[in-house]
Order: structure tokens, then C-alpha cells, then sequence
């Protein structure tokens, strides 16, 4: 008896021990960092990341922790500027923390990825539909939600259900523009539709000429591969030039418009793809349980936290007593993640996790009904 309890005391040591050893670990708690414009143009998508993970993390810790540990989220704002992301990444890692979650902002995520690459510490989600986050395969990098390519695909797939088959798109000069061209042309390819135009928004071509371009024939649907700014400034273009085709908008760019970038009489009846369930659908238990706890005032940028928080429980009861960011990685591939009626998966070569995209409209009172 003697000889089991003093092997026992040896191996809780160890574990105790080892855990010590690893960045933002301690015998009582898990430290999750994370870096987010919680001020600035994108303040109100970085506010509701946080308050989803929050909500998420204390539900778990609710629940006595994960493996008698509670979870920490250790939250500094960049906002939305690539340069104080890199800061606010090396004093994160520096201040240590087992895993990073919750970045916004293709540049500011972009900044990051040779430092998360030298550390090799898990991104457990990352709020951006950016192809360079998927493609080159990035071992530590875990998108949880579709990316711009299956968003724009979506779109014309819907588009061909409901019968309208004269379309034109315009996309921007960059990483999102061009992942969503590439989306827009494969599926039209595959569902052989000729497209009416494809027009190119950069500085030179601003927004009067690219609806010009696409609306010399004029189109059923405009899908438009914009950031915020520029999607309202073609749409205003295309209302003043008596263009009123229906428009199709990227997630993260309607969120960001329905938030306060435009009135919401100017965005009704446009058409936003989501790349995750409605906040407010209670048939999807991951959603019923955040709106639950949101009091209230869900939203996608907020139910897109809880999501990643419920991902990140799963993987640290995976590794069980010894979580290690090594452990992380291999618990997150070994197998599919159901975090309540949304579901991700990971292998060592596929590190894009959902392609999950519906369609909402946006109301006259600015929200987004299915």
C-alpha cells in the first residue's frame, strides 16, 4: 500500500512537474492568449470575439475546468494594426501561453504566422476567410470557420437554386479579391454559366468604374469579393448609376456593415454569406446554449468566439493532465470536433476545418434573417 501511494505521489509529481514546463500551464490554470482590435474600424467584430470566448471559457471553467485546471484568456488589443499584433504576439508568447486564439484582420494574422511558426504555438482560430491561412498548409494555424474560395462558391450555387444565371462579380486587388474570384469562376465553370463581367477594384479602378464594368450588361446578381468600405462604395455607386442588381456581400464585410458601417435602409435586401449557424437558431445547440448565455444580444463575431472556446476545451481534454502545445496539435487532428451542431476537422494535410456557408438577408432594421 505504502510502495502504490509513494509511486503515486511520483507520477502526480511528474505530471505537475512537466506541466510547469510548458508555456501558460500551471498546476491551476491554462493560459490562452489572444490579440484583437478591440478599438478602431474593427472594434466591434474583436469586442464580440472576446465576449463569445469569455462566454465560452467560463463555461467550461463552470464546469470544474479541463483536467482540474481553470482556463485564462489573456486578451490585448492591436487595433487592427499588423504592427501592434506582432508586439502584442511577442509579449504573449513571451509572457507564456500554452495556446493563441481569436485574431482578426488578414494583415495583422498575416504579421504574425513567422512568429507563431518559430514558436510552434497552436492558433486555435482565426477570424478571417483569407486563403493564406489555409494555403501553404500551416501546421500550427486551425481556421475553424470556410474561407473566402467556398463563401463566393456558395454564392453561385445559390444563385444557380434560385434560377438567376446572368451574374457579374467584382472583386478587390488582394488575397480576399482573388481567393473569392476563384471561388466565383470554379463554380461557374462547373455549373457551365458564362459570367455577364468581371470587374477589378484597386486604387487606380475605384468604385464607379468597376461598376461601370459590371453593370455595361446589367446583372440579376453582383457578388461582391469586397472589404466593408469598398463593398458600400460600390453599392452606392451601383444605386447612384441605376444599377440594382441583387447584391452579394462577403461574412466579415456584412458583419462589419450591418454594425454600424452603413444605415440599415441603404443594406436591406442585401444578401450575406455566414460561415457559421444563425445566432439565433435554437435548433443548433451550440448556438441555443450561446444565446443562452449572451443575454440577449447574440451575434455571429460572438457565437464565432464561443465556437473557438468550445474547440479549445475539447483539445485540452484531449491531452488530459499534461496539455502541452505539441499535444494540441495532435489532439485536434487525431479526430472530428462537434462542438453542438457545428462541426470541424483537421488532418496533417487540411487545416481549413469547415466549409460550412449559408446565405442571410439583411432586414429593413438592419439584421440578418435566414
Amino acid at each position: 500500500m505504502k510502495r502504490r501511494l509513494a509511486l503515486s505521489l511520483v507520477f502526480a509529481a511528474a505530471l505537475v512537474g512537466a506541466a510547469r514546463g510548458e508555456p501558460g500551464v500551471t498546476p491551476h490554470k491554462v493560459v490562452i492568449g489572444m490579440s484583437a482590435p478591440l478599438s478602431g474600424p474593427l472594434a466591434v467584430y474583436g469586442n464580440e470575439l472576446e465576449k463569445g470566448l469569455r462566454l465560452g471559457l467560463a463555461q467550461a471553467n463552470g464546469a470544474a475546468g479541463v483536467g482540474g485546471r481553470q482556463l485564462e484568456l489573456l486578451v490585448k488589443d492591436d487595433g487592427g494594426n499588423p504592427e501592434r499584433a506582432v508586439a502584442n504576439t511577442r509579449a504573449l508568447l513571451d509572457g507564456g501561453v500554452l495556446a493563441l486564439t481569436g485574431f482578426h484582420g488578414p494583415a495583422s494574422i498575416e504579421a504574425v504566422l513567422p512568429l507563431i511558426e518559430q514558436a510552434r504555438v497552436p492558433l486555435v482560430g482565426a477570424a478571417s476567410s483569407a486563403e493564406l491561412l489555409r494555403e501553404p498548409l500551416r501546421r500550427h494555424v486551425f481556421n475553424l470557420r470556410a474561407a473566402a474560395r467556398e463563401e463566393a462558391a456558395a454564392m453561385v450555387l445559390q444563385l444557380d437554386t434560385v434560377g438567376m444565371t446572368e451574374i457579374a462579380a467584382i472583386t478587390q486587388d488582394d488575397a480576399l479579391g482573388r481567393a473569392a474570384a476563384e471561388g466565383v469562376q470554379v463554380e461557374l465553370s462547373r455549373l457551365a454559366i458564362r459570367p455577364l463581367a468581371f470587374a477589378r477594384l484597386s486604387a487606380a479602378a475605384g468604385a464607379a468604374q468597376a461598376v461601370q464594368v459590371a453593370c455595361k450588361t446589367p446583372p440579376q446578381a453582383l457578388i461582391l469579393g469586397l472589404d466593408a468600405g469598398n463593398a458600400l462604395a460600390v453599392i452606392r455607386a451601383a444605386r447612384k448609376a441605376g444599377c440594382t442588381p441583387q447584391f452579394y456581400v462577403m461574412s466579415e464585410a456584412g458583419t462589419q456593415l450591418v454594425a454600424g458601417g452603413a444605415s440599415p435602409g441603404e443594406l436591406a435586401g442585401v444578401i450575406v454569406s455566414q460561415v457559421l449557424p444563425h445566432p439565433r437558431t435554437a435548433s443548433v445547440p451550440v448556438a441555443a446554449d450561446y444565446l443562452r448565455l449572451a443575454a440577449g444580444a447574440p451575434s455571429y463575431a460572438g457565437l464565432e468566439g464561443f465556437v473557438y472556446a468550445r474547440v479549445i476545451t475539447e483539445a485540452l481534454r484531449r491531452c488530459g493532465r499534461e496539455p502541452t502545445r505539441a499535444c494540441l496539435v495532435d489532439a485536434l487532428e487525431s479526430r472530428p470536433v462537434d462542438t453542438g451542431g457545428y462541426r470541424v476537422q483537421f488532418t496533417p494535410q487540411d487545416r481549413r476545418g469547415s466549409r460550412f456557408v449559408e446565405m442571410t438577408i439583411v432586414t429593413p432594421d438592419g439584421r440578418f434573417r435566414r
